[in-house]
């Protein structure tokens, strides 16, 4: 779900706010306070202020530093597989029918598909609408 929401996430928005989550440009301190090399996913309140974390106001809350989602290269893969079937219409990722589809792969797009939808939906309104916070030059 992080990649999801990392993927229509205002990158421009969150580096003005210094919450950048591409670990290549994350400063070290950055990373000791999002404890980035535990192999822990589940820190809670308990743990710090910081936890749990989101990426953006609203969205959802994760007991880990959401850019460790880009360290897997499987999970990349399969998400880039999973965004193609959103964006095609393909849902099929072998032949036949849905049956015919392995168990994984309806799991994963029974989730994948109303959240990937639900993020491109908000992320396209907050481009024509705005995010609530400022009025759009000229409007009254």
């Amino acid at each position: 779900m992080a990649l999801v929401e990392l993927s229509f996430a205002d990158h421009a928005k969150l580096k003005s706010q210094g919450r950048s989550f591409t670990c290549e440009k994350c400063p070290e301190k950055i990373k000791l306070l999002r404890r980035c090399q535990e192999e822990r996913e589940d820190f809670t309140e308990k743990d710090g202020s910081l936890w749990p974390i989101q990426i953006e106001t609203g969205g959802e809350l994760f007991g880990f530093c959401p850019g460790k989602a880009s360290w897997d290269n499987e999970i990349i893969a399969r998400y880039k597989i999973l965004t193609i079937a959103a964006e095609s219409g393909s849902i099929n990722l072998c032949r036949g029918g849905m049956n015919d589809q392995p168990d994984w792969w309806i799991d994963a797009l029974a989730w994948f598909l109303p959240r990937y939808s639900s993020n491109q939906f908000s992320s396209r309104a907050k481009m024509i609408l705005g995010d609530g916070k400022k009025r759009p030059q000229g409007s009254k």
